[in-house]
Parts: C-alpha cells; structure tokens; sequence
C-alpha cells in the first residue's frame, strides 16, 4: 500500500509540474559543485521563436563563460524551463526554480506580463531576476532584485509617436495583438496622438496573436483613410500584417516600435516592408559587419560560429547582455547571495550591446537611449539618414 501512494503521489508531482516543460537540463543531485542559474520563457506556442532567440544566447553565454573557467571556480549549471509563453506558467516554471532546483539568480522572459507574475517569487527568496522585457510594467514599482538588461519600451513609444509627427501624419489607425505588451504600447502611442491637436485616431482594431487573416481589421482601417498605421505585437505577426495591408491597397507610413525590427518581420513582410518606420534599442543586421559596434560585431560573430545562422530577433541582445550583467556582477560580489549580486549590479558599470549601463538609481532600469529606423529598399536605414539622403 505504502509503495502504492507513493507512486501515485509521484505522478501528481510530475503532472503539476508538466506546464514547465522540463527539457531535462535540471539536476538535483545534492551536493552538485555548480553554480545554478535559471531561465524561463517560451520555447512553444505562438511566442516561441523569439524566446529561443532569448534562450539559445543564454545558452551560448553560459558555455562560454564556463570555458574560461565558470564563475567564482565553479561550473555554470543552466536549469531551463519552457512557460509557453503564459504568465500562469511562468510562476510555475520560477517557483520550481527556486524552491526545487535552488538556482542563485534566474534571467527571465522577454514577455513582461511574465517577469511581472514571477518577481513575487524571486523577489520574496532574494533571488536576482534580470527580466528581458521591455514594459514599463515591473520596473520603477519598488522590486529590489529584479534588472532589466534593455531600454524600456516607454521611450520607444515617445520616439514612435516622434517619427509620425516628423513624417507629418494627422490620421493613425492602430491594430495591435492582445497582449499586455501590445496593449500598453499602443495606448501609450494613442495617448500622445489624441494630446496632440494636429492628430488623431481615426480606426482602433485588435488582433489575437497567430491569427492568419487580418483583412477584416484592415478593411475598417482603410475605411477612415488614415495616413498613418501603428502595429504592436509580436515579430511572428507584424510581418504577415505589413504584407496584408500591402495587399490591400495601404501606401502609407507603417509605424512601431522593436517587434518590427524582428528579422521575421522583414522576411514575412518581404518587398512590402518599405516604408516602415520604428523606434527601438536595436535590431539584427543581415550581415555581421553591419553590426552598429564591436559589442554587437562580438555577438554575433560568436552567435554564428555557435548555430551558424544570425537570431531571429533582437531578444537575444538582451539576454545576452542580461547574462553578461549577472556574471559580472556575481564575480565583483564574490558570491551568489542575492543581496551580495544586488549590491554589486548597482555599482559595477557595465558596457555591452545597448551600450553604457547605471543601475545605481535603484529603478531596475539602467540604460535609455533610442534610434528610429526606417525600412528603404530592403535595407535598415536610421530615419534620419534616409530623410537627409
């Protein structure tokens, strides 16, 4: 009887636990002489590849660093987890992390609805969470060891509502995903344009993330006669709805902000990609010397020679960085206790592919800055190259 519960509760454990999607990385051998550090995000659903974009440089950074020698003397052990993309997978995924598999610091999703869900976790064990999302959501709120390794996406809105006054638009329609991400850009976006007398929204439309047919939304759009069309969502859509709105007759300005520098966008969108304009921290050149500093240039020299082909999105950037931020940090502490690693994130500088980063302010932010692109015959110019060329 006895072997008998013990086998059914077994199952029930495995069965909760079914959601986090163990690829088998986890060790819980006791007395493990490794350094753990977790990451969650999704590696199915429709929000998968660009977490893997997240999740293969993770993987990278971590071999690497592990061939000079680890960290503090020991190994990297990398325990990863895949949420699905869904925020109440996520809590799982990082409550497994850090109850069970004893990770010291966790880097997190890219989708911040899921950083947000999880910091009650890891900021309740003093657990350091560098959370790859771009809302404004779960930075500035108060959360002590929770890091973002990019610019917040507020910034990005500014600039997005900044290149629709610089290409004199008075008339935006919106279509956006329903997401938080999504959902909260476009509002910020709208906010700005109904503030500002010389424009308007004229079409407000939404969409769910991995539909295929967006022509109903883009049939009422076209119908106000914008000038201007502003798309939030995910890089695995914008790029079928820049070609749908192509199709349909739209000739104007596409405005956004990073989704639209996701590499998937400009292969799905193909020759209708002209003419979209957004506002992020970077994006993934075609090319390896396009890279826009040596930082970047490293990367993905390293990215290549790893999995011989470039990310697919820009998220990878941010892990990476993200990674990188931890690692130091955890060397200059000389140690994984949270409050050690947060001590030394506040005050260690640090250089990467976004640029200079100060975390000293306690925000969660530690670097703003911007650039607004344009898409030109296929190529990714500055907005402001292509209005002077």
């Amino acid at each position: 009887m006895k072997k008998f519960l013990a086998i059914v509760l077994a199952l029930v454990m495995a069965l909760s636990l079914v959601a986090c999607g163990n690829d088998g990385n986890s060790d819980d051998t006791p007395g493990t002489d490794t350094i753990k550090i977790g990451w969650y995000g999704p590696m199915s659903g429709s929000a998968a590849s660009v977490g893997l974009s997240g999740e293969t440089a993770v993987k990278l950074a971590v071999k690497l660093q592990n061939e000079k020698g680890g960290l503090l003397g020991k190994q990297i052990e990398l325990v990863e987890y895949d949420d699905e993309g869904k925020y109440e997978n996520s809590v799982k995924c990082a409550t497994r992390l850090v109850e069970q598999d004893g990770v010291c610091a966790v880097i997190g999703s890219h989708l911040s609805s899921s950083v947000l869900a999880t910091s009650d976790v890891t900021e309740a064990a003093k657990i350091i969470q560098i959370g790859t999302g771009t809302s404004n959501i779960w930075t500035n709120i108060g959360l002590k060891y929770t890091f973002r390794p990019t610019v917040c996406s507020s910034l990005f809105n500014k600039d997005c509502y900044a290149s629709m006054v610089t290409m004199g638009a008075t008339k935006i329609a919106s279509l956006s995903a329903e997401t938080e991400y999504a959902q909260g850009a476009t509002e910020a976006v709208e906010a700005l344009i109904n503030a500002d007398p010389n424009m308007e929204v004229v079409a407000h439309e939404g969409y769910t993330s991995g539909d295929t047919d967006f022509s109903g939304q883009i049939t009422k759009m076209m119908a106000a006669n914008p000038d201007g069309v502003l798309l939030n969502g995910g890089g695995e859509d914008l790029g079928k709805i820049v070609k749908a709105l192509r199709m349909q007759g739209y000739e104007g300005y596409i405005y956004g902000i990073e989704s639209l520098a996701d590499q998937q966008t400009l292969e799905l969108a193909g020759e209708y990609a002209d003419g979209v304009v957004f506002s992020c921290c970077y994006f993934v050149p075609q090319n390896i010397e396009d890279a826009a500093n040596d930082f970047e240039k490293d990367f993905l020299t390293k990215y290549m020679a790893e999995y011989n082909e470039l990310p697919v999105s820009e998220v990878a950037y941010r892990a990476w960085d993200g990674a990188h931020i931890l690692f130091k940090a955890i060397e200059a502490a000389g140690s994984t206790d949270g409050d050690a690693v947060r001590a030394a994130i506040l005050s260690t500088p640090f250089e990467g592919i976004a640029g200079k980063f100060d975390f000293s302010d306690e925000s969660g932010d530690g670097i703003v800055s911007g650039t607004t692109f344009y898409i030109d015959g296929g190529k990714i110019v500055t907005l402001e190259k292509f209005l002077n060329k």
